[in-house]
């Protein structure tokens, strides 16, 4: 596989999870020889902005000694960049300047610090990028989802999780492991896009030069609209960008136990104002629709 770059934008409240990520892919680098292929561009953001250190629980410098063991846990890995940052102030931020100083010279993959993934991950993306190359150089790759929202996510959804009637936040990431079939994948070829940018989702080194951000456009879910319509606008106009998604390859955010981390909710609370979660969710919308308009 050819060199492939993990994408990671951390808070201080996300430092265990980050641990968790970092031990899941050690183990996933059992299937695989990532030495070869595997960088890893992690981030904590540790901003005056973001945060008031004065009135937190826990000094910002655990955080940041926790961070620097942790990368050293990333032997795995052909190259690691793990930063400390107070400018960035958000994941998309973080993907912008991946993506301007990208030029196609790595895959990319968005996770998200609450995302639980099948250890076989990186084995299934080596034996599934050949076959999906002899048809496109440009693509995505998604794994499904166990289920979301509302039914437009089914589309990326997993078949048992869809049809059970346990709901999103209550699902027990630590047993998507026995409902990943590793001996029934299949991949599902989609151009009607559908993602959330940080679900483990991989977009090929050629693709990645199609996926310049405009600076008007703020907070993560409205990325991953503007580049899923994007997307869709290319394929009108004679490029092949088609996502395929991995049936019985499943990911998860853990709701279940994430959300009670009480990081989060009592000692590293964010500012009521942070940088890239304060803009008005309607505004960026209509700048989204905006920059979508100049690609037609």
């Amino acid at each position: 596989m050819d060199k492939t770059k993990i994408v990671y934008y951390a808070f201080p409240f996300h430092i265990d999870m980050l641990e968790r990520t970092i031990l899941q892919l050690k183990k996933a680098s059992n299937y695989s020889d990532t030495k070869k292929y595997l960088c890893l561009d992690i981030v904590l953001d540790i901003s005056d902005e973001n945060f008031d250190w004065n009135q937190c629980q826990i000094p910002k410098q655990f955080f940041i000694d926790k961070f620097k063991h942790i990368e050293t846990y990333c032997d795995f890995c052909l190259d690691v960049k793990f930063r400390i940052d107070t400018k960035l102030k958000s994941s998309g931020e973080h993907q912008r300047q991946i993506l301007e100083n990208n030029n196609g010279e790595y895959n990319l993959i968005w996770l998200d610090p609450d995302i639980y993934f099948p250890t076989e991950i990186f084995y299934i993306l080596e034996n599934i990028i050949p076959t999906i190359e002899q048809e496109t150089s440009t693509y995505m790759i998604t794994p499904q989802i166990a289920k979301f929202w509302d039914s437009s996510w089914d589309i990326i959804s997993n078949e048992h999780y869809v049809n059970s009637s346990i709901e999103f936040d209550d699902i027990n990431v630590y047993e998507l492991d026995s409902k990943c079939n590793t001996e029934n994948l299949s991949l599902i070829k989609n151009y009607q896009h559908k993602f959330a940018g940080g679900w483990f989702n991989f977009h090929s080194k050629e693709l990645t030069k199609l996926m310049k951000l405009p600076q008007s456009i703020g907070i993560f879910h409205h990325i991953d609209l503007f580049q899923q319509e994007k997307f869709k606008i290319l394929n009108q106009k004679g490029y092949d960008i088609p996502q395929y998604i991995i049936n019985n390859c499943i990911i998860a955010e853990d709701r279940k136990y994430y959300h009670k981390n009480e990081y989060l909710t009592k000692y590293i609370p964010l500012k009521p104002n942070a940088s890239g979660y304060s803009q008005d969710p309607n505004e960026i919308f209509h700048k989204v629709q905006k920059e979508l308009k100049k690609l037609l």
